[in-house]
């Protein structure tokens, strides 16, 4: 497995199966199975249909499953 440690903090570039919009986010954490992101991108997706539940909270975080990315894009730096 590769290591997927070195993406916490990063600002990364992805893009969840199923879906034709390209994201970007910070990861924040990092686990054996996917990613925890912040992203208003995907946020601003959901506004109308999350409405008053995702309004109360303060920063949403969203964990995306390693196996539902399309691709996730990070700089080599």
């Amino acid at each position: 497995m590769l290591d997927k440690a070195h993406l916490r903090g990063e600002k990364v570039v992805f893009r969840m199966v199923g879906s034709n919009i390209v994201n970007t986010g910070v990861v924040l954490n990092v686990e054996d199975d996917g990613f925890w992101i912040e992203s208003q991108d995907i946020v601003s997706q959901h506004d109308l249909a999350w409405g008053p539940a995702i309004a109360q909270l303060k920063t949403p975080v969203f964990f995306v499953p390693t196996s539902s990315l399309m691709f996730l894009i990070a700089s080599k730096e």
